[in-house]
């Protein structure tokens, strides 16, 4: 799979309006090919019928191009799946396509019947008033669906949302409070300058590096996320959590990042216990596993290192010092290690 997101197809949904504006637009000046010989009447009729065949095969090919552009919910990788509910609700938008797609048998009907009705009118006037009428049945059929229609635009708008994430190679999903050098620490291990992404439901984006080896092949993308896990459960609503719990479909690795200087303004106690709920979410249940890093370490003192270690041993997040990674992320002191970790 591509790391391109399964919506950036969705097409773009014109109001009832604008579909029927185009298709009589286009419809009136459509002429068939007739011979010279063909008696006036009868030029007359086939150009009525190709302009109700034009106006019916182009609203039918639009509503068609816009179902066919929603990829199937059904098969969607979790990830993607969980993102689109929360954001448009799945069932609503298969229903509403249900709905849309329900229409081109009618047009297929009506086409059908007022080609019919055209062959036994006796002037082109009457000829005339039956395309009319024609298009005055389809305008009241297109125009009972522009809610339709309009909630389906909505959620193309959302889900241009969704990140896009490359499902084939592992993830490394960068976490921890603001400030603490994720940013830093993301563009040391990426070989690539971050693609930035809008996540649903927070303000801020994420950020997506690649790591290429030596013979330019992606091995792992790193995922920093602000706005997503760097603050407490606890502070977010339903929806917001729901988002977060969608990348722990992705997530093959969690590296947590804490500073024990005062910089970056949050203490030891919030960092440990937004890693307590880090861990809660990707690895009570799922096993993801958590690799602590910490950051900072040309600013912090011996002892602010050896005061996070004795709260981390006590709590038995971790049972050793070499459970964790000690780095300079700014200018890339130990980042090897971390590397040499994920490799």
């Amino acid at each position: 799979m591509s790391n391109k997101s399964p919506f950036e197809n969705f097409y773009q949904v014109p109001s009832a309006q604008q579909l029927l504006d185009f298709a009589f637009s286009k419809a009136s000046s459509k002429s068939p090919s007739l011979p010279k010989t063909l008696p006036n009447l009868e030029k007359i009729k086939r150009k009525e019928m190709k302009r109700i065949e034009t106006s019916k095969d182009i609203l039918s090919k639009k509503i068609k191009k816009i179902i066919k552009s929603v990829p199937n919910l059904d098969t969607l990788p979790e990830f993607y799946r969980r993102l689109s509910h929360l954001l448009v609700n799945n069932d609503d938008l298969r229903k509403n396509l249900g709905r849309l797609n329900g229409i081109i048998p009618i047009l297929q009907r009506l086409e059908r019947d007022y080609k019919r009705k055209i062959g036994f009118q006796k002037t082109a006037k009457q000829c005339a008033a039956v395309r009319v009428e024609f298009f005055g049945r389809c305008s009241s059929i297109v125009r009972k669906q522009n809610t339709t229609l309009q909630f389906l635009e909505k959620c193309r708008i959302d889900l241009m949302q969704v990140p896009s994430v490359n499902l084939t190679i592992p993830s490394v999903v960068v976490a921890g409070y603001p400030n603490v050098g994720k940013s830093t620490l993301v563009g040391k291990i990426s070989s690539a300058q971050p693609q930035v992404s809008e996540y649903p439901f927070t303000t801020k984006q994420i950020y997506i590096g690649i790591y290429y080896d030596h013979y330019g092949s992606k091995f792992f993308q790193v995922i920093d996320t602000p706005g997503v896990l760097d603050r407490p459960m606890s502070k977010r609503n339903y929806i917001e959590k729901q988002s977060i719990l969608a990348l722990n479909t992705i997530a093959t690795i969690i590296l947590f990042i804490f500073d024990p200087t005062a910089a970056s303004g949050y203490d030891m106690t919030s960092q440990i216990k937004l890693l307590q709920e880090v861990k809660d979410i990707f690895s009570e249940d799922l096993e993801i596993p958590i690799k602590i890093i910490i950051n900072k370490i040309d600013f912090a003192t011996v002892d602010e290192i050896n005061l996070l270690l004795e709260q981390l041993m006590d709590l038995k997040i971790i049972s050793q010092n070499n459970d964790v990674i000690q780095v300079n992320a700014k200018d890339g002191d130990n980042v090897e290690n971390i590397l040499k970790y994920l490799l």
